[in-house]
C-alpha cells in the first residue's frame, strides 16, 4: 500500500487544490519502460515538477526498471534519501562546500571538472567512502559540463583513475529536442567522445531519445513524458479544481478587477474562486483562461489577482453556489492550454503551481 511521504497529505482547509492520479503515473512509466526497453531516470527536480516528489518516488520504488531518481540540488537529494534506497542523482553542480554531505548520504553527483573530481576523491578517501559520479558531457547546450575535446578527455582518463571515485555514467543534454539535425549533431559529438572508454551512458529525454539514431545508450531520463504531458499517448497526472468562494451578479458596463481589464457586454453573473498568482496562476492569463463548470466552458474575466480569480458564467440566470466545484484545468481543459494563454511551456505551468496548493492523490 501507498504511503504518503510526511511533507504529503490528503488532509487540507483549503478550497483549492491539486490532484495527482496516481493510476496515471502507473500507466506512464510502464508504458514508457516497454516502448525504450531500457532501464529509466525518473526527473523527479522541483517536486517532481509540482506533482510531489516523494510520494512519486514512493509508488516508483516498486519498479525494477527505475535505475536512479534524478534531482536538481543536493538539497532536493538529501529530502529524497530519507524515502528510498535507489540511487539519486544530482544534475546540477553540488558546491564544493557541500560535496562531503552528498559523499556521506551516498547522494550520486555531477562532475563537470576535474578540479571538482578531486576534490571530491579527497573527501571520500578521508572518509573511506567511494563518491559515485556522472560525468556531464556538454555537447551544445552550453550550460555546465565538460567541452568535447582532448584536453577533456585527458582530464576524465585523470578522474577515472582516482582510487575513491566510481563512475556510475557518463551523460550529456539535448538542447533542441525540436531540431532533428543538432540533436545528429549532439549524438555524434558524445559518442565519438565516449568510444574512448567504457561507461555506462544515458543521452536524452524520452522525447530526444525516440530520434537518436545511436541507441547505444543504456538509460532513458524520463521527465515531462512520465507526468503526461506533451505526449497524446500518456495520460496526465495533475488537474487543478477550486470551489467558489463567492457568486455576484453585474450590469452591462461594469468592470471586473484591477485595471478594468474587462467589461461585461451585458448583464452577466460572476463567480470568485480562492486562487491567483501567488499560487501560480500567472498574472499574464488574465482573460486567457477557460474553466469548466456545471458541463460548460466558462471564461476568466478581469485581472487575476494575488489570491483570487474571477470567471463569468455568461447568464445571469445561472444557478451557481458557494461551495461547487470548477475544474481549471483536468479531464475537460489541459495544462497545455494555459501554457499557450501565458506564452510558455507546459513545464513552467506545472512547477509554478507548487507554491501555497495542497496536494491530493488518488488511484
Amino acid at each position: 500500500m501507498l504511503r504518503l511521504g510526511k511533507s504529503q497529505s490528503n488532509s487540507f482547509r483549503r478550497d483549492a487544490w491539486l490532484e495527482v492520479n496516481l493510476s496515471n503515473l502507473e500507466f506512464n512509466i510502464e508504458y514508457l519502460h516497454q516502448e525504450f526497453k531500457k532501464p529509466l531516470i525518473p526527473v523527479i527536480k522541483a517536486d517532481a515538477y509540482g506533482h510531489g516528489a516523494n510520494v512519486l518516488a514512493e509508488l516508483m520504488d516498486s519498479y525494477d526498471f527505475v535505475f536512479a531518481y534524478a534531482v536538481a540540488s543536493i538539497d532536493e537529494a538529501l529530502n529524497l534519501r530519507e524515502l528510498t534506497q535507489k540511487k539519486i542523482m544530482v544534475l546540477g553542480i553540488t558546491p564544493l562546500w557541500a560535496l562531503e554531505n552528498a559523499i556521506a548520504s551516498n547522494i550520486d553527483i555531477t562532475i563537470a571538472d576535474l578540479q571538482t573530481a578531486l576534490e571530491a576523491n579527497s573527501i571520500a578517501s578521508k572518509h573511506k567512502l567511494k563518491a559515485k559520479i556522472h560525468l556531464k558531457i556538454d555537447t551544445g547546450m552550453n550550460r555546465i559540463g565538460f567541452k568535447v575535446s582532448q584536453k577533456s578527455i585527458s582530464e576524465i582518463q585523470q578522474i577515472k583513475a582516482l582510487e575513491s571515485i566510481e563512475i556510475v555514467t557518463a551523460y550529456t543534454h539535448i538542447a533542441a529536442p525540436e531540431n532533428d539535425a543538432f540533436i545528429q549533431e549532439q549524438e555524434d559529438l558524445f559518442f565519438e567522445m565516449m568510444k574512448e572508454f567504457d561507461f555506462k551512458l544515458h543521452v536524452a529525454s524520452s522525447v530526444s531519445a525516440r530520434k537518436c539514431k545511436n541507441q547505444n545508450f543504456d538509460f532513458v531520463r524520463v521527465g515531462i513524458e512520465l507526468y503526461g504531458l506533451e505526449n497524446p499517448l500518456l495520460k496526465p497526472l495533475l488537474s487543478l479544481y477550486s470551489r467558489i468562494s463567492f457568486v455576484k451578479e453585474i450590469k452591462e458596463g461594469e468592470s471586473v478587477s484591477y485595471s478594468r481589464t474587462w467589461f461585461a457586454k451585458k448583464d452577466t453573473k460572476i463567480i470568485t474562486l480562492p486562487l491567483g498568482y501567488a499560487d501560480g496562476v500567472h498574472r499574464v492569463m488574465s482573460n486567457k483562461i477557460k474553466a469548466y463548470y456545471k458541463g460548460k466552458f466558462i471564461s476568466q474575466v478581469g485581472t487575476i489577482t494575488m489570491d483570487q480569480i474571477m470567471f463569468d458564467l455568461d447568464d445571469v440566470s445561472a444557478t451557481a453556489q458557494v461551495g461547487d466545484i470548477v475544474e481549471l484545468f483536468g479531464n475537460q481543459i489541459s495544462i497545455q492550454a494555459w501554457a499557450q494563454a501565458a506564452g510558455t511551456i507546459s513545464y513552467e505551468v506545472a512547477t509554478s503551481l507548487n507554491l501555497r496548493l495542497p496536494k491530493t492523490y488518488k488511484r
